[in-house]
């Protein structure tokens, strides 16, 4: 494809991908405000997780189709980057499209499947009987790992987006689509998904997805890079040339010969010493 031709898709498709953006970045926020575990005394952390979900049932399967929902939509997000960033002569390997366009697939699938399965878990814990202690614990533990295939159909889905949001970022930015810092957050947002923190992920992950949105449809503070405008590679803008202390990329001015030499400068006429004076 031209890159004129490339300017006008991305033109064409920048809406949508933005509000699949924003939208994924929403349901991001809303879902981690809809489930919160408690700290019961007395208690373990799987067996309390476990009784938290069967008594928040309603709002873990809410906070589960909106974390789901969201995750599909970030095929169109990646899909809108992963082509911007291959049309600038980003090097990525053919088969990473179907990566791109099925993981986010993979994990939403994997997510709702987990989720209902967890509540199933929960109502069999909490209907059981024995809940502290370390027995507790190890009934919780156990009925946990007893739907191993689940577990793994999540883990395989949860890395492949966390390699998307890994390397998108950077081949993006190797092209001047994302600034470093866009670029490093979106490396963090990845890590996160696979090492949780709570609502921290959820929350970083929603800012990122709602700065790609801004950035997609050209409302970047600042203005983003000049390979959006161009099609073409080059560098992200630093702040010294972006504030006009330094030129921006490809504009340094060589310096010009001068082909008649500068004239010499007078020098100033001595007075004539005391002695010649008195010769004279």
């Amino acid at each position: 494809m031209k890159p004129d031709e490339q300017l006008q898709w991305e033109a064409r498709w920048a809406r949508p991908a933005a509000i699949a953006a924003f939208v994924a970045a929403a349901m991001l926020l809303v879902g981690a405000t809809l489930f919160f575990p408690k700290d019961r005394d007395g208690i373990e952390s799987t067996a309390d997780f476990l009784l938290s979900i069967d008594a928040q049932s309603g709002g873990f399967l809410a906070a589960t189709l909106l974390s789901a929902l969201a995750t599909l939509l970030l095929a169109g997000v990646f899909l809108y980057l992963f082509r911007a960033t291959l049309a600038r002569g980003g090097r990525m390997p053919h088969w990473f499209l179907y990566l791109v366009a099925g993981a986010p697939v993979l994990f939403a699938i994997a997510t709702i499947a987990t989720g209902l399965d967890a509540i199933d878990n929960a109502d069999q814990f909490a209907d059981g009987g024995v809940v502290r202690g370390s027995r507790g614990e190890d009934r919780a533990t156990e009925i946990r790992d007893s739907s191993v295939g689940l577990a793994v159909l999540d883990s395989v889905g949860r890395i492949s987006v966390a390699f998307l949001y890994v390397m998108l970022p950077l081949r993006a930015r190797r092209v001047g689509l994302l600034s470093p810092f866009m670029s490093i957050l979106g490396v963090i947002a990845g890590a996160l998904l696979v090492f949780p923190l709570g609502g921290v992920s959820s929350v970083l992950q929603a800012f990122w997805l709602g700065a790609l949105g801004m950035l997609f449809l050209g409302k970047w503070p600042g203005g983003r890079g000049p390979a959006w405008e161009s099609g073409q590679p080059e560098p992200w803008p630093s702040a010294a040339q972006r504030s006009g202390r330094v030129p921006m990329p490809g504009q340094q001015q060589e310096p010009t010969l001068d082909p008649t030499p500068p004239e010499p400068e007078p020098v100033p006429e001595r007075p004539a010493s005391r002695k010649r004076r008195r010769k004279r």
